[in-house]
């Protein structure tokens, strides 16, 4: 059995503990079944600050919420504090997990106070890992090093416990690590040795793009490490005032697992259900989903648009992994109202009213979004992007711009 408390880092640095979770050693009659619960301290739902973790799963009451969840355990808003398949190995490597005790409560244990967002887990029968966070001095050899990782040439060693200080907490599949500078954390995002394109200067023009199209996207920066070029994308998590922000991903929010049929108009109800700024969020969710459609960015999955909660409430957190169609993919991940495939302008414009939109709004968010994409070739070469990289991608953008004309 495992017992975890669940602490929050609230966005002015203070630290109260939410929750317990208790989860159950696996049912081997069951096929290894994980029952686990979660309940909210007295304390916490006393506290005039409290605010549920997970608005749809975990409204504020005092009683046992069962997680329902026989393969991980736990309810999903605490699996998003777990990295995916890159920090996961890390996880799994850094603590030698065997086959068994890598599932996600014993992961969340091992975390401990280094995830992503406001939560933290602590397992008083286990020491707590160290701090994760490496500087921007130590970025050639955190490259190296995942470099040799990724590869399968790393052995034990100084190199990779940096490495694993560094690694094993940000979410995604791609190799990236934590870093700070001056205090203020950032997400290193590395090239792969399986890359085609050059994904990282291709993540930065589209974070341009998205910028130029009037999405709120995170601080982020292109620079050099060891001769390669590594994206500096600044945490949206933390605040000034050395606190977090809590996030809750769409995927959660709605409920769904690895296999979903969910649309972007499911998105909207998630906001207009739980944003304190919905007007404002709506438009920002349907803006998404227009550059979406503008670019490529087929990658359109539940995890990469999230929730954030401060001092203001609910809001929807900044955008990120945004990149072009670099693996043609005809279809994506989200549903346009019930097709995979995006529509024309006029198709996209019809669904305005499922976002609060006028028509006329909804006019205005497309032109502005396509008057920045006309631009896409000249931002992606002041990006760095190759010209081979820009050509193979050509015929996919500036298709998707032209026939919505």
């Amino acid at each position: 059995m495992i017992h975890l408390e669940v602490w929050l880092t609230l966005p002015d640095g203070e630290r109260i503990q939410a929750g317990e979770i208790v989860t159950a050693d696996p049912d081997a009659e069951h096929g290894g079944a994980l029952q686990g619960e979660y309940r909210y301290c007295t304390d916490y739902l006393d506290s005039p600050r409290a605010f549920p973790l997970d608005p749809v799963a975990l409204p504020l009451q005092d009683r046992i919420f069962n997680a329902n969840n026989p393969r991980s355990g736990v309810h999903q808003v605490f699996e998003d504090s777990l990295p995916d398949d890159w920090g996961r190995q890390l996880l799994v490597r850094r603590y030698r997990l065997p086959r068994g005790r890598q599932r996600p409560p014993q992961l969340l244990s091992c975390i401990g106070i280094s995830a992503l967002g406001a939560l933290a887990f602590i397992n008083k029968d286990r020491p707590q890992p160290e701090s994760n966070a490496a500087g921007l001095p130590d970025l050639p050899a955190l490259l190296q090093a995942a470099a040799r990782y990724e590869q399968g040439e790393l052995a034990q060693g100084d190199e990779l416990q940096l490495l694993f200080q560094a690694g094993s907490s940000p979410g995604g599949a791609r190799p990236k690590v934590l870093v700070e500078e001056q205090g203020r954390g950032w997400i290193a995002k590395f090239p792969s040795a399986r890359d085609r394109f050059d994904v990282v200067r291709l993540e930065a023009a589209s974070l341009e793009l998205a910028r130029r199209s009037g999405l709120v996207v995170p601080e982020f920066r292109l620079v050099d490490a060891a001769g390669r070029a590594v994206l500096l994308v600044r945490r949206f998590d933390e605040t000034g005032e050395g606190g977090r922000r809590h996030l809750v991903s769409m995927r959660t929010l709605l409920q769904v697992e690895n296999y979903y049929n969910c649309a972007y108009h499911d998105v909207a109800d998630i906001v207009r259900c739980h944003s304190d700024h919905p007007q404002q969020d709506l438009a920002a969710v349907y803006r998404w989903m227009v550059f979406n459609a503008a670019l490529g960015n087929t990658d359109d999955h539940l995890k990469n648009i999230m929730m954030q909660h401060d001092d203001d409430g609910w809001a929807l957190a900044p955008l990120y992994d945004l990149v072009p169609n670099i693996n043609r993919n005809l279809e994506h991940v989200l549903m346009f109202d019930t097709s995979f495939y995006p529509p024309d302008k006029a198709g996209l414009v019809g669904m305005a009213a499922k976002f609060g939109l006028s028509k006329r709004q909804a006019e205005a968010i497309v032109e502005a979004v396509w008057e920045a994409l006309t631009r896409w070739e000249s931002v992606f070469a002041e990006q760095g992007v190759p010209d081979a990289d820009i050509v193979r991608l050509r015929p996919d953008i500036s298709g998707r711009l032209a026939a919505k004309d």
